[in-house]
């Protein structure tokens, strides 16, 4: 399946996968979510299935589940306790069941509001506190709508990868993710990611990202690169004519270059 052509389809994709699919992980979904987290006002995927399902629809979803609750956070956390959810670095929880990782979290405790970035009052807010712009869209589970803003499609179209909020936490996570992607669907960094990744693949980030990757992720990729420089020599270098289908690696040279 190719990229949706507009947000009508792509609310057409989710609309049938989340409520009328009958494959196991679609029904399990379905359960886990009346029971878990109906009893909210709202409830919205953001980034990750959403994005997939945008950019190859269902076989291109690789990702974890995350999900933002606009809701008493006292009850957000009653919840956590309740399905034995761990506590994240980010203000929000986690958990598994069956094949479904999940992340949740109150939308007043969205990191980016929390220090101060973005003002957040509604569950539409969510998509600019993205780090991420390929990960600013949202499927709101009550109303069926998908929300992100109108060149979102186009970005993906694109094949450009950018950062959306700079600031955040997770810095050695997002170089990663944005090494991954990067490799995995053929893209090209755009300026301000560009800068991020010279800043921050020195040495010792690369052995770092190596590391977690192995130990997080099945289909490794960064085993395909030597060293840094390498690596980075891959990122930066505009490889958009070799795209990569869902599950597979783009590598338009040799990431071992004969010394």
């Amino acid at each position: 399946m190719s990229i949706a052509p507009d947000i009508r389809c792509l609310k057409g994709r989710l609309d049938r996968y989340v409520w009328e699919n009958s494959a196991t992980e679609a029904v399990l979904l379905r359960k886990l979510l009346k029971e878990h987290f109906g009893q909210f006002e709202g409830v919205g995927i953001i980034g990750g299935l959403v994005r997939d399902f945008a950019r190859g629809g269902r076989f291109a979803f690789k990702s974890d589940l995350d999900l933002v609750i606009d809701g008493d956070p006292a009850h957000v956390a009653a919840l956590a306790e309740r399905v034995g959810a761990r506590a994240n670095r980010f203000g929000g929880f986690g958990f598994t069941a069956g094949p479904w990782k999940i992340d949740f979290w109150a939308l007043e405790y969205t990191w980016a509001a929390t220090a101060g970035h973005v003002i957040v009052r509604e569950l539409a807010d969510v998509v600019r506190c993205t780090f991420f712009d390929w990960d600013a869209v949202m499927y709101d589970l009550v109303r069926k709508r998908v929300v992100c803003d109108k060149a979102y499609l186009e970005r993906i179209r694109s094949r450009r990868l950018e950062i959306s909020l700079r600031p955040n936490p997770g810095e050695l996570g997002n170089l990663l993710r944005a090494a991954r992607r990067i490799v995995r669907w053929g893209l090209q960094p755009g300026p301000v990611l560009t800068t991020f990744i010279k800043a921050h693949l020195d040495a010792a980030a690369f052995a770092e990202i190596k590391e977690t990757e192995r130990r997080k992720y099945a289909d490794r990729v960064l085993d395909e690169f030597e060293d840094p420089d390498h690596l980075r020599q891959f990122l930066l270098t505009t490889h958009l004519g070799s795209l990569a289908q869902p599950g597979q690696m783009a590598l338009p040279f040799d990431p071992h270059p004969q010394h």
